[in-house]
């Protein structure tokens, strides 16, 4: 068993070996270097640290560009949900508008009553106090749809000045929906065009540099250029 000199001695002879061997087998990709792989000469080296460097800011704006269209998938989201909001709000609108069709059709109903029984009031008059008798209830059922009549056009008028502006803002909001979910889908595949030809770029630059080994020296030299 060698003594503590003895140890001491293979280390400083080991020490170079070692440095040597970091220096050589470096890699701008952190992994061990590619077999075979040809050590890069020094305009190789800043070459491809400059290319390091433009892909890092390319995956900083990437990954700027994936926060916006994050939040804008959110808000085209929420627009949706308001739009369909909107749409059941205008359903119901729509149900207590049939509600009020089904009204003006019995008044209608009953117009046509008692327009047949004033016609046959005047063809066949009864005699008598049965005259007086249909003539009063012709005049009260008369001036009652009368009323009647004034209360449904007055109420068709509201529903007119509601459904309308409310149709043609959903409309409206409907399109914009459509077209702020279109134009988030192009954004986003031209993203993802974007992102692919990133990590296309980012194999390639492996491929001609992260993978091959370079000395450190070389390195510290380009750094000191800056």
């Amino acid at each position: 068993m060698p003594g503590a000199a003895a140890v001491a001695l293979m280390l400083a002879c080991a020490w170079p070996l070692t440095a040597m061997a970091q220096s050589a087998g470096k890699t701008l990709g952190g992994d061990a270097p590619a077999k075979g792989g040809k050590m890069m000469t020094r305009d190789e080296l800043r070459t491809c640290l400059q290319e390091q460097q433009a892909q890092a800011v390319q995956v900083a704006e990437l990954e700027k560009r994936r926060a916006e269209i994050a939040a804008e998938a959110d808000a085209v989201r929420q627009q949706k949900d308001a739009v369909q909001a909107e749409r059941e709000a205008f359903a119901a609108m729509a149900t207590q508008v049939q509600a009020f069709k089904e009204k003006v059709k019995a008044h209608g109903e009953r117009v046509a009553l008692y327009n047949e029984r004033t016609q046959a009031f005047k063809e066949n008059p009864p005699r008598g106090a049965d005259a007086e008798r249909e003539r009063g209830q012709l005049q009260a059922e008369g001036e009652s749809v009368t009323q009647a009549d004034a209360a449904i056009k007055a109420e068709a008028a509201q529903w007119t000045a509601k459904v309308e502006p409310a149709r043609a803002a959903l409309t409206e909001h409907t399109q914009a929906q459509q077209a702020a979910a279109n134009a988030a889908i192009e954004r986003n595949r031209v993203f993802n065009e974007a992102v692919k030809a990133q990590e296309d770029q980012l194999a390639a630059w492996k491929q001609r540099c992260g993978n091959r080994p370079y000395r450190e020296a070389d390195e510290k030299a380009i750094r000191a250029e800056k």
